[in-house]
This record gives C-alpha cells, structure tokens and sequence, in this order.
C-alpha cells in the first residue's frame, strides 16, 4: 500500500517514533521531519510526502511468518 497520507494523519504518525531513526530509512532530514512532527506549514515537496508515507504504511504492515 502506497497511499499519500495527509499532513495531518503524518504527524499524528510522528509524534511517537524516533525522528533520527525514521531520517536514517527514508534518507530525509532530520529537521524536515521534525517540521512534519510537529505539524509546521511548510512547502513539503512530494517527493517528502511520498517518502514518510511509504515510511508509514510500511511500518503498519503486518508481519509475514
């Protein structure tokens, strides 16, 4: 599933995971994520919001035994 989360339902998602770890496996930054976080406006490129989503529904998944 690799369906774009709003900025909303992203930061709602943030707010409980370590942001340098989610940095690490999406290779965005830091500080970019801590905007997403904390529910900043800012001119997020798709490619960002794709990205963390991606992230997102990934990590929601449930594990295949």
């Amino acid at each position: 599933m690799n369906d774009l989360l709003s900025l909303q339902q992203i930061k709602l998602h943030l707010t409980d995971k370590r942001l340098y770890k989610v940095a690490e496996i999406t290779g965005l930054s830091y500080p970019t994520l801590r905007k997403l976080a904390d529910g900043e406006d800012a001119n997020y490129t798709m490619a960002t919001i794709k990205a963390v989503s991606k992230y997102i529904n990934d990590s929601h998944q449930p594990l295949v035994k």
